[in-house]
């Protein structure tokens, strides 16, 4: 480990590789259900994808997404107005294809109904999805009419958390941030709240957040690690997401430390690395920039191509390659939106205080702005 002068904010080639990463393995998980279900209707043995814990992509982007908040965003805390810039961003950037794809979703469960899995609820609960207000679906789970959402309602819970942060100098904004996120989980943990938006604000879940934006404070300290130190923590992190029988059965660890601290390492090797990411690294920044796009669009994708699938193929080959088709189609596809409808409608249908920064940075899935600086005589992020 070593320590250099604190860098300016610039893209991070490997933290946008990672995030083609995280959002691959969202699609893998989605793509081993899809498998499941057409394994007994081809006569083909059910693939059991429960070896590796499935939400492991979501822990990945939650760390991420703090590290970048506070990457890109610690310059302005305590400036005057700060905060509405930073939301009008945060706002500029989720809401106008999660809005569209909600929509699409809608008029496809009105004509066609049966190829939802869910009913889509009520007005209220529509009307709470667009609005990011966590709702009940089905009488007992708390997720939007677009299912993936979910992850949405938390990370804007978390904006409107940073936002109020932003009002205080970097310092004592962090302490308050820390003092704030570490406070709803411990209400949750010891209170179990019953009411729809505690129940789901009080996750444990939502300390991955903070977890990124420590991550960012020790970069934005110039701390560095070697690559040997950096590839072992990616390596242990990535071991980590393999479910443990004898540990996980018995549930004798906190999910914000079992699941957050191998994304904590997977994402703190690839941020602090103190060299230039790795060749193959820069092969998935493309796809970075798109997995936005990938993890909203994909079951789009993957429920015609199952359908397919059972028609065309049939049992002639193993489910193994369906998995390895859906991802590919999913990310090809992804792609193509991103550059024909999420990019052109973003930069049309930005805010006013958004569009006139020249700051902005995505803490979701998004395209990467950013540009690489010099540091010391090392490829900075």
């Amino acid at each position: 480990m070593t320590t250099a002068s604190p860098p300016a904010a610039g893209q991070i080639e490997s933290i946008q590789a990672l995030r083609a990463i995280a959002a691959l393995l969202v699609v893998f998980a989605h793509a081993a259900h899809e498998a499941e279900a057409i394994g007994p209707r081809v006569g083909l043995g059910a693939i059991d994808p429960s070896f590796m814990h499935g939400g492991i992509g979501v822990d990945i982007f939650f760390v991420i997404s703090g590290f970048i908040m506070v990457h890109t965003s610690a310059d302005l805390f305590g400036r005057p107005g700060a905060w509405r810039v930073f939301l009008a961003r945060r706002i500029a950037r989720i809401v106008p294809l999660y809005w569209l794809l909600t929509s699409v979703l809608l008029i496809g469960g009105f004509f066609a109904p049966k190829l939802l899995n869910v009913p889509l609820g009520d007005w209220q609960h529509i009307l709470a999805s667009y609005l990011f207000i966590p709702s009940l679906r089905s009488g007992d789970e708390i997720r939007p009419v677009m299912a993936l959402g979910w992850t949405l309602n938390l990370e804007m819970f978390f904006y409107v958390l940073f936002a109020g942060a932003m009002l205080l100098p970097l310092r004592r904004g962090m302490i308050a941030l820390a003092v704030a996120i570490t406070g709803f989980a411990l209400a949750g943990i010891l209170l179990r709240p019953v009411q729809v938006q505690l129940a789901f604000w009080t996750q444990q879940i939502i300390l991955e957040f903070l977890y990124g934006c420590l991550l960012a404070l020790l970069f934005r300290q110039g701390v560095r690690l070697s690559a040997p130190v950096a590839a072992l923590m990616v390596a242990l992190g990535f071991a980590g997401m393999f479910r443990i029988q004898g540990l996980d059965a018995a549930a004798t660890v906190a999910p914000a430390l079992r699941w957050g601290v191998p994304a904590v390492l997977i994402v703190g090797g690839a941020a602090l690395y103190r060299g230039a990411a790795p060749r193959v690294a820069l092969l998935l920044v493309g796809l970075g920039n798109a997995s936005y796009s990938l993890y909203l669009f994909h079951p789009f994708a993957l429920r015609p191509l199952r359908e397919i699938w059972i028609r065309l193929v049939g049992g002639a080959l193993p489910l193994e390659i369906y998995i390895a088709v859906a991802m590919a189609v999913a990310a090809l596809a992804s792609t193509l939106l991103y550059h024909w409808v999420e990019r052109p409608m973003g930069r049309w249908l930005r805010f006013p205080s958004a569009r006139n920064s020249s700051r902005g940075n995505d803490a979701v899935p998004q395209e990467a702005r950013w540009r690489k600086r010099p540091e010391a005589g090392r490829t900075a992020s």
